[in-house]
């Protein structure tokens, strides 16, 4: 069975995991905050020092056009 992450390791990986995914996509921080996202915002995101609730990785998974699971995955 897999040891339970904590919640800043849960942190880094969502945050890593969204600028995988960002980059796989051929998008920039800036093309993000075209599709809506406020600049400094998503940079605190990607970074890991933003802890973003429901909605907002919603709507990234959303802009990012993947399962809201996706951004989970380890």
């Amino acid at each position: 069975m897999a040891k339970a992450k904590t919640y800043p390791d849960l942190l880094v990986t969502i945050a890593g995991n969204i600028k995988k995914i960002r980059k796989q996509k051929g998008l920039t921080q800036e093309d993000m905050a075209e599709l809506g996202f406020n600049y400094r915002f998503y940079q605190k995101l990607e970074s890991g020092t933003y802890s973003p609730n429901l909605a907002t990785l919603f709507k990234v998974a959303t802009a990012l056009n993947v399962s809201i699971l996706r951004l989970f995955e380890s």
